[in-house]
């Protein structure tokens, strides 16, 4: 229930000292347990410190108020040495709080294709690194276009069985949808027609989930407009259904045309009830679809319109078509 005002003169003062006193006192006649313990106060130390920020409070410090402890933790080379952290209970946590909290402090901006590795970088052991590795590819949930670009120089490190056996069935799981028709809907545009997704065999679809009280998917506008200006004439449609609800249908349509909203604009018939939602899963918008020209699924998770990525995906998948 702290707050900075008390925990920081604690840690400035009376905890690091406490820290230090107990590791200095270990010294049993085990040399392999006194090593193994002093990892392991250590672990435990650092993981508390950086994982104050992650809790809410009900007062916070100012960006650079931070005590010196911190600055001094920071290593910028080789950090974690010690394959034994690997033994420790939160050696995997002292690991992914160090990078998290270091990566979210500096000005420089990050890419998430980046951040495995950039920070395997810091980790001599290349059993810890395939460890690391492994969990950081849970936590950060790549879409297929981005794991096909992260994952080519992580294999060196997968080299158990228990890597290769997660990869094959991560990416059995990332593409199994790959392929199989497309749900079949039909719903109006902002004057009333009726339009179908299969209206538009022959070219491919990239569909848009959102609605207009979404500030995320607002935010993806801009760039979604970007998308249609440049790919216009090319064989890829671009279509926006809303779910908002249905006795906002006006407020959806006037939106529509005071944005100036291009592509395909269509609005589902039962917000998140509706076919595509329920058949696709989504709970969550702004959620982006892609098929290809026979109405078969590329990706029901696809890239967002701000990812540079997804020109490279169009762009492959236009040259593969000619």
């Amino acid at each position: 229930m702290f707050t900075y005002k008390e925990f920081f003169p604690f840690i400035e003062g009376k905890g690091t000292k406490m820290v230090e006193n107990f590791k200095r006192s270990i010294n049993t006649k085990d040399k392999t347990f006194n090593e193994l313990l002093k990892l392991a106060v250590q672990a435990d130390y650092e993981t508390e410190l950086y994982f104050f920020f992650r809790l809410p409070r009900i007062a916070h410090p100012e960006k650079d108020n931070r005590p010196e402890i911190y600055t001094n933790l920071y290593t910028e080379g080789i950090k974690f040495t010690n394959p034994n952290i690997l033994k420790l209970d939160n050696g995997l946590m002292w690991m992914s709080s160090y990078f998290s909290y270091y990566r979210h402090r500096s000005d420089a901006p990050f890419s998430k294709l980046d951040i495995i590795d950039n920070e395997i970088k810091h980790i001599s052991s290349d059993r810890v690194k395939e460890v690391y590795i492994l969990e950081t590819l849970k936590s950060l949930r790549f879409k297929p276009e981005e794991y096909k670009k992260v994952i080519p120089p992580l294999y060196q490190y997968l080299t158990s069985e228990k890597s290769k056996a997660y990869t094959l069935e991560y990416e059995k799981q990332m593409h199994k949808e790959s392929g199989q028709a497309g749900y079949e809907f039909t719903y109006e545009d902002i004057n009333g027609n009726p339009v179908s997704f299969k209206d538009f065999r022959g070219k491919y679809v990239y569909i848009d989930i959102w609605a207009t009280w979404c500030g995320p998917c607002k935010a993806q506008i801009p760039y979604l407009k970007e998308l249609e200006h440049a790919y216009k004439g090319k064989d890829i449609v671009f279509m926006s259904i809303s779910v908002d609800n249905i006795k906002d249908k006006q407020k959806w349509k006037d939106f529509v045309k005071s944005e100036a909203l291009g592509g395909v604009q269509l609005m589902a018939d039962k917000d998140f009830g509706s076919g595509i939602t329920q058949n696709y899963e989504i709970n969550a918008i702004p959620r982006f679809l892609l098929f290809d020209k026979e109405g078969k699924i590329i990706s029901t998770d696809a890239l967002r319109p701000s990812d540079p990525l997804l020109k490279e995906q169009f762009d492959t998948l236009l040259n593969e078509s000619k």
